[in-house]
This record gives C-alpha cells, structure tokens and sequence, in this order.
C-alpha cells in the first residue's frame, strides 16, 4: 500500500513545502491523479499478474503524458486515463474467463465422476443378477435331476434361464454403454485442459509482426483445426484482443498436387484460421482470409523439409 500512496504523497510533499517549493500544476495533479490509479490496480491481488500488455501502455501512457508539451497535455492525459481503464477492464475479463474455465472443470469433473459411479453401481448389479443366474441354474439342474419326467418344470425352468439371460444381458449392455459415456466425458476434460497452449511462433517484418501457424495444426489435406491449435489461436486472440489493428491471414502450400487444388485448400485453411480467431473474440471487422496456394513459398519444395515449412498458415498483424 505505501507505493499506492508514493504519488499523492510527493504532491502533499510539495503543497506543505513552503515557498521554497512551487506550488504543483493541475497537470502534475492529473498526473499523479493517473499514476495512483493504476497503482492501485497493479497493488489488487487478483488483478495485479492479469493484462500485462494494457498495463505496460498505461504506464507508457502516463510517462508520455508527463513529458508532453503544453498544447498535447490534455490529449495525453485523456489518452493514458483510457489505457488504465482498458487496462482494469481486460484483468477484470480475464479473471472472470479463468473463474469460469475453473467451474466448467469442476463441473465436468462433477459429470465424470457421476459417471464413475453409475458405471460402478451397473458393475455392481451385473454381477448380482450373474451370482443370480448361477444359483438360478444350479438349482434348475437340481430340480431336472429330481424330475426328469416332469417336463413342465423343465419348461419353466429354461424360461426364467431365458428371462434371467435378458436381465444379464441388458445390465451388460448398460455398462457398456455409461463406461462409453465416461471415457466420452474424460475426454471432453482432457481436451478442456488445453488451455494454456502458447501462441504461435512468431517474427517482425517492418512494422508488422507475423504469427506462423505449421501445416501439422490440420489433418492432411484437411481444413480441420486439431484441439492444439484452436487454443494456440484462442491464446494469440486473447493477445491481439485488446489492439486495433487489421489482422490478414493467409493459407500457404507445397507445390505437391493441382495448383487449384492448393489454391482451394490454402483458402479453407486461412477461413478456418479466421473462424477460430473470431471464435475467440476478435471483431470480424479486423479479420481478413485469403488463400495463396504454392504461390509464395519460404522452402525448396523438392525436399520433404521444405515442403513441410511451405505447408503454413501466417497470420499478419498490422
């Protein structure tokens, strides 16, 4: 708490300084008036590790805002008061969407082992009506050699051997099917867990910076994201949500196959990387796709190596 306080405390400083020290401007008040307030936001526990890139531009923000001249102050200050409240506004985002992945584990995990335990009951009552069955047919064997002749008893007999072989059979089948059901289930968690994938590599040209998304982020000669690559790219959303730049994207292949063919496929592999994008919580007005086939390639595609870093996805934020 003494760092929230650093700013208002050199202002009181200088109000209570005498007339050696100059009385402060109302700049230098909105000044410090903008540094306690992200302060305090960077002083909040739950806040403090969340938007790290809005808080590093509020805080060049302020510093720009105290070293502007006369005619851009106003400018600067209204610019910096509104990087802390996107700032304040993208931690408290973040730390609702991690408290809500945390309850969809939980409530998953809730659903599997509800599952667990349908199964183990199914399990349980599978083996009764087995233990059951066999005690049914003992005791059927007993009454068929007490009365061979007796051809009724026999009939009843193979009858509730029949209905008994139904029950079983059902309860079988029932726990078969709630096992199916809790793999289903651990598998919907084991693929919720992917949520800290990084995004994809990335590298400056001029003023802009390229994301490569690898051939291998679809199946082969498929538009399909896997799993990993849906939340490399819900990450690299998160990242570029809180900017205004134009974002392009395009789909890249080797030389192998009809030149239409990889036109085609480039183009349903940009859209594909566009929908997740937008998925995310880009604006689709940022977004744009297009497909470059084997047109502009970064690799000698007589090489299986070149041809697999031709295979790409670049995503071009500007």
């Amino acid at each position: 708490m003494r760092l929230t306080f650093a700013p208002m405390l050199l202002l009181a400083l200088s109000l209570g300084a005498g007339p050696a020290l100059a009385d402060p401007s109302e700049h230098e008040i909105a000044v410090a008036r903008l540094q306690a307030e992200l302060q305090a936001l960077e002083s909040d526990p739950s806040l403090a590790d969340l938007a790290g890139l809005e808080r590093l531009k509020a805080r060049q923000a302020i510093a720009a805002a105290q070293n502007a001249k006369r005619k851009d102050r106003e400018h600067r200050l209204t610019l910096a008061g509104r990087w802390i409240a996107a700032a304040r506004a993208a931690a408290e985002a973040e730390l609702l969407e991690g408290q809500s992945d945390q309850l969809d584990r939980e409530r998953d995990q809730i659903m599997v082992e509800a599952s667990r335990r349908e199964a183990e009951q199914a399990r349980r009552e599978s083996e009764r009506l087995r233990l059951q069955s066999l005690a049914r047919e003992e005791a059927i064997q007993r009454e068929l050699e007490a009365s061979a002749a007796t051809q009724t008893a026999a009939l009843e007999a193979a009858s509730a051997e029949t209905a008994q072989a139904r029950k079983l059979a059902d309860a079988r089948a029932r726990e078969a099917e709630l096992a199916r059901k809790e793999a289903e289930l651990a598998a919907a968690v084991a693929a919720d867990d992917i949520t800290d994938a990084a995004a994809p590599p990335s590298r400056r040209e001029g003023g802009r910076t390229v994301y490569t998304l690898a051939g291998n982020a679809f199946g082969s000669g498929s538009a399909s994201l896997t799993a990993q690559a849906q939340a490399s790219l819900r990450t690299l959303a998160g990242q570029l949500r809180g900017g205004a730049g134009t974002v392009s994207i395009e789909g890249h292949t080797d030389s192998q196959g009809a030149d239409a063919a990889n036109m085609a496929l480039s183009q349903r592999r940009a859209e594909a990387v566009r929908r997740a994008l937008e998925d995310a919580g880009l604006p689709s007005a940022r977004l744009s796709a297009g497909g470059r086939g084997e047109t502009v390639p970064v690799a000698d595609n007589t090489s299986a190596e070149g041809r697999a870093r031709n295979r790409r996805v670049e995503i071009i934020v500007n």
